[in-house]
């Protein structure tokens, strides 16, 4: 039995610098990618802020485009509506000037019933 306690200490003495060989080796791995995890998110955040900031920049010629844009379109249908007020004005007056030549000559026919002198 002690032959064999020699022998498992012996292959644990072994394993140990390999072991602590090995935990180096995963620690230095490990703050390498947290060193490159690090410069990902600063490049990340450092492209963000820049777009953020190219969108605030575009943002004054974005807003003018839309208004403008909307102006012609209110300016259209401004235009739409007035063409159509105004047909239906000559309409409304022309059915006027009408009811006014019915009228005056209603008139006449009550002043001299059997037509004009």
């Amino acid at each position: 039995m002690e032959k064999r306690q020699k022998r498992g200490k012996q292959e644990l003495d072994s394993l140990i610098p390999t072991v602590k060989k090995e935990e180096k080796h995963l620690d230095n791995l490990l703050t390498a990618a947290r060193a490159e995890a690090d410069g990902t998110v600063r490049d990340a955040e450092s492209k963000a802020a820049s777009r953020v900031q190219g969108a605030l920049a575009d943002l004054p010629r974005i807003i003018a485009a839309e208004r403008a844009s909307k102006l012609a379109s209110l300016r259209q249908e401004a235009e739409t509506a007035i063409e159509a007020e105004q047909k239906r004005t000559r309409t409304l007056e022309r059915a006027a000037a009408k009811a006014m030549d019915d009228a005056v000559a209603y008139i006449v026919s009550l002043v001299w019933p059997e037509g004009r002198p």
